[in-house]
């Protein structure tokens, strides 16, 4: 199964086109730098820079586990696996729509880029699908920029996982393939938190394609069907929801957790659509 990679150039993403590359046919990756293509307003990137520095000072432990697990990756995944790197600007630039055009690929599979356009999906109308992965638990969880802080900010532990969806024009909104939770066992690192729940994203991520590589037929679930859920946004990562992030962490993130009621009442309420193919093991 022919396949293009719509990606960013980060050692993570680089970890996992690794990992697909054994499973279907990788004939190009495009690379974007995700910058936008409307130069944001000066209020708004006022507030995005604001964001930042927040993140930076105030959310420093989230940074630095976050850092350590990309040079976790950059050590591990040095080079992309195919030579085809098509370098753009921005994910929706012609040369991606050409890439896919010219190749005809069976599935364009996307990570770690910002939002796709009508331009890819009519490219890859061809094609069985484009496949998105998104680090959290849809409908529930949606946006980022890192839905596994925005989880421990809002204290929902029961819904830091992965979920890998048909894609559409809208922001982690398209129909679920499949969704899993972490498989986390509560009191991890910081370090290990984030290794953990990336490392579980790639896998989901594997299998469903190996999946489709294998011609099984992939659900086609809409979130709406599930539940409402809510979409997080970068602007809204402040100072605020940051310190709430590593305080609920420091003080509830413990093995007990699993014995708590109120948390086991919620983690059997989530319905999670089951994945096309057995889950890995630890």
């Amino acid at each position: 199964m022919k396949a293009v990679i719509l990606t960013s150039d980060r050692s993570s993403q680089r970890a996992l086109a690794t990992k697909l590359a054994q499973v279907c046919d990788v004939t190009a990756i495009v690379l974007s730098k995700n910058v936008p293509k409307r130069k944001k307003p000066p209020l708004e990137r006022a507030r995005l820079l604001g964001t930042s520095v927040a993140a930076r000072s105030v959310g420093y432990p989230l940074v630095r586990a976050w850092q350590r697990m990309l040079k976790r990756y950059e050590a591990a995944y040095p080079a992309f696996p195919t030579s085809r790197l098509v370098r753009v600007r921005n994910v929706n630039d012609p040369a991606s729509v050409e890439t896919i055009a010219s190749l005809s690929p069976d599935v364009v599979i996307v990570s770690g880029t910002n939002l796709v356009g009508k331009g890819i999906l009519k490219a890859a109308a061809g094609s069985r699908g484009v496949l998105n992965l998104h680090t959290g638990i849809s409908p529930y969880v949606k946006g980022g920029p890192n839905c596994t802080n925005w989880c421990l900010a809002d204290g929902l532990f029961h819904l830091i996982g992965s979920t890998v969806m048909w894609l559409d024009l809208g922001i982690d909104t398209g129909d679920i393939i499949a969704t899993e939770r972490a498989p986390l066992h509560f009191g991890e690192s910081l370090d290990d938190l984030h290794w953990k729940v990336m490392e579980h994203a790639h896998d989901l991520y594997v299998r469903v394609v190996r999946g489709m590589a294998e011609g099984r037929d992939l659900a086609r679930v809409p979130q709406g069907d599930i539940a409402v859920g809510r979409t997080y946004y970068s602007l809204e990562w402040t100072a605020r929801p940051i310190a709430r992030a590593l305080f609920k962490y420091a003080r509830s993130w413990s093995p007990e957790l699993k014995n708590d009621a109120n948390f086991l009442r919620a983690w059997a309420d989530t319905r999670l659509v089951p994945p096309p193919i057995p889950p890995a093991t630890e």
